[in-house]
């Protein structure tokens, strides 16, 4: 009888082992994915798993479409773009028909969108009606600087535009843990100041901290620099009057030969130029000397003449 029994017991185990595995796989897996979740903290974290992986819900972020591609866990972490640090610099030339409106309306366009006005200035002709010339260097946020651009350009007839992005991430993050290093460097020469016990220690230990804090300052100096011309953009915009010709572009350097030579010929020119301008001034001091000095040159001479003349013989008596 007893051998019946543990004979039952074991087919009951075997048809109702599987059915509870499933029931509790199936109860992990519709537990809002954090089954998966924690299987993917366990394998990243080690240790934390015997612990029920509740730090591994966390760390791990679900996919927000709740299908999970084929052959991969769906609460796999994805890769998010690193933020850059840029400096965006443009420039553009445009022509309007009234100056004043233009630069109005290019200012309301830069405050519009919490930018400011860093400079601004305007010349007019007033020989020549309907000429001059505005320039005005406007700074808005980043986000903003293609937008202002064209804004810009809508004010009348675009002549011509550039754009540039430096990336300074690198040179920024540098210089901001240079910073901190230093500030804990004048915290420590603080810190010895004030266990210095004589009057050497301390002019020497003061010395060495007026120098550190100035390089703190020159750090301070160059990370607030680079964060000023990340947080906003740069624009330099040129406004021509209707009657106004377009200034011409400025001359690129050449190399070569040629450009040697028309360099050199350049030179030649001028040396000439200036000596002749030299000889010119000179000329009519010289001339002036020699119808004043050649007729005195003649008579101290003919004096010295006679002078030196050796006497006539003797007449005898």
């Amino acid at each position: 009888m007893t051998h019946h029994r543990g004979t039952l017991t074991g087919a009951v185990g075997v048809i109702l082992g599987p059915l509870l595995a499933g029931a509790l796989l199936t109860g992990c897996g519709g537990d809002d994915g954090g089954g998966a979740a924690r299987a993917s903290g366990a394998a990243g974290i080690g240790d934390s798993a015997a612990g029920g992986g509740g730090g591994a819900d966390q760390l791990a972020e679900p996919d927000p479409s709740g299908v999970a591609p084929a052959g991969e866990d769906r609460t796999a972490a994805r890769v998010l773009p690193v933020d850059r640090d840029l400096v965006y610099r443009g420039q553009i030339m445009v022509r309007v028909r009234d100056l004043g409106r233009a630069t109005a309306r290019a200012e309301s366009f830069a405050l519009a969108v919490d930018g400011v006005v860093f400079s601004q200035e305007t010349s007019l002709d007033p020989d020549r009606r309907g000429t001059g010339e505005a320039t005005m260097t406007v700074r808005v946020p980043p986000s903003q600087f293609a937008s202002t651009l064209d804004s810009l350009g809508r004010l009348g007839t675009e002549l011509s535009r550039s754009r540039s992005a430096q990336d300074v991430t690198i040179e920024l993050a540098d210089t901001g843990s240079r910073v901190r290093s230093q500030e804990r460097s004048v915290a420590r020469v603080r810190a010895l100041l004030s266990e210095a016990e004589t009057i050497g220690e301390v002019v020497q230990i003061e010395s060495e901290l007026a120098r550190r804090e100035a390089d703190l300052e020159s750090l301070q100096t160059q990370l607030a620099r680079l964060e000023d011309v990340t947080a906003l953009a740069t624009i330099d915009a040129t406004f021509l009057a209707r009657g106004t010709p377009r200034p011409a572009p400025a001359a690129e350097d050449d190399l070569g030969f040629v450009a040697g030579l028309r360099g050199g010929w350049a030179a030649f020119v001028e040396i000439v130029l200036v000596a002749l301008t030299v000889l010119g001034a000179v000329l009519p001091f010289g001339i002036a000397g020699l119808l004043i000095g050649f007729p005195a040159y003649a008579l101290l001479r003919g004096r010295r003449l006679r002078r030196t003349a050796p006497a006539g013989p003797a007449v005898p008596d």
